[in-house]
């Protein structure tokens, strides 16, 4: 389980980066690879275990989310964002709302207690993501978001 905390700690500090320098395609790369990493791991995981119990399908929809990230924040495809376009500006707060919903539930499982499976430090890796979900969503409705 080490190379997968290894790797979750690279992608989420590139997000990271990506915010506090705004260059946002190191944020999209992050929250991409982030996405695939953790919907591979469940649907192999899946898979392994074989059953379609409790258990499986929660790893199974996990998967999904994180692969619905994964597409969200495809990052090789790239168009300039004019904010003055009204529909572009209210999907793109419709997306930071929903990676912050996606990366927000693992650590609030986390803090009621349930048992997740995997390492005490991968929650606050995605709080921290959720976190930052939470921050680009406040800017998006304060109308200081201008992506280049």
């Amino acid at each position: 389980m080490l190379v997968p905390v290894i790797i979750a700690s690279v992608l989420t500090l590139m997000c990271v980066y990506g915010v506090i320098t705004q260059k946002l395609i190191f944020t999209r790369h992050g929250l991409f690879w982030f996405g695939i990493m953790v919907f591979l791991a469940n649907m192999i995981s899946a898979v392994q275990t074989g059953g379609t119990g409790e258990a499986e399908m929660i790893m199974i929809s996990t998967g999904l989310l994180y692969g619905l990230q994964a597409v969200l924040m495809y990052p090789f495809i790239t168009h300039p964002f004019d904010n003055s376009n009204k529909a572009a500006y209210f999907a793109q707060k419709r997306i930071a709302i929903c990676i912050t919903s996606i990366n927000g539930v693992i650590p609030v499982l986390h803090l009621l207690g349930f048992d997740l499976g995997i390492p005490d430090i991968l929650p606050i890796y995605h709080g921290v993501i959720a976190l930052l979900g939470v921050g680009m969503t406040i800017k998006f409705f304060q109308g200081s978001v201008v992506v280049k």
